[in-house]
């Protein structure tokens, strides 16, 4: 039976859980000459376990812009953040993760992943 998503996921999961990977993922060149700039996420449990359906926040920013995102992981735990701009410093940092819902080891992983792109 599923749960519901209002239902704690405590106990599902072994806690604290951790971001495990943070990156650049790539960059595209768009028709219209700015770039879409890629940032993916990984969160795993204290046991390594992947951790899907669980919230991520970060703020990306970029040399026009900068923005607070959030989604869900995917079924292997990783989720993508992307922005599209001009050439410049792009950088993603991961503000929460599983929203309260799970203990959330901040110290255990990185947190910040920045890339130049170039015209």
């Amino acid at each position: 039976m599923p749960l519901h998503d209002s239902l704690p996921k405590t106990g599902l999961l072994a806690e604290p859980v951790r971001v495990a990977a943070l990156a650049h993922a790539g960059t595209e060149r768009l028709g219209d000459g700015s770039h879409r700039v890629v940032f993916t996420v990984e969160v795993r449990a204290a046991d390594d376990a992947r951790c899907p359906a669980i919230a991520v926040e970060a703020h990306v920013a970029g040399p026009e812009r900068a923005r607070t995102v959030a989604g869900a992981t995917d079924m292997f735990g990783r989720i993508r953040f992307r922005m599209a701009g001009p050439p410049g410093t792009y950088t993603c940092t991961v503000t929460d993760v599983a929203a309260g819902g799970l203990v959330w080891d901040r110290d255990a992983g990185p947190l910040v992943a920045t890339v130049d792109v170039d015209a």
